[in-house]
């Protein structure tokens, strides 16, 4: 349920990014920043989509996790640089909420 509610933050980030780089009157419309931003949401999105859907290693787990949490905060204060409040309150709880699934143990599950 954790990495759900995780994936909608990511989800959400990446819309809020996207409404940044791409709508009229953000202030930041077309800029590198907001596309920088746009991109750090579809990284913490794409790692937490590898997280969840692909059996990894222990270690390649680990690196996915920190190369996660790290472009979430990145992002985060990319989205505060923009001044765009709800993409930095996004990403920032995105990359809390990353930090928790790492802090949970691993379920190991029987292959069939």
């Amino acid at each position: 349920m954790l990495q759900f509610s995780a994936l909608l933050l990511a989800l959400a980030g990446v819309g809020l990014a996207g409404y940044a780089w791409l709508a009229e009157g953000t202030g930041v419309t077309g800029t590198p920043g907001a596309l920088l931003a746009l991109i750090g949401a579809v990284a913490a999105l794409a790692g937490l989509a590898i997280l969840a859907r692909t059996p990894l290693t222990d270690r390649h787990r680990r690196l996915v996790l920190a190369l996660s949490v790290l472009a979430a905060l990145l992002t985060a204060v990319a989205g505060w640089f923009l001044m765009q409040d709800a993409l930095a309150i996004v990403m920032a709880l995105l990359g809390l909420s990353i930090l928790v699934i790492a802090a949970r143990p691993l379920r190991r599950t029987a292959v069939r």
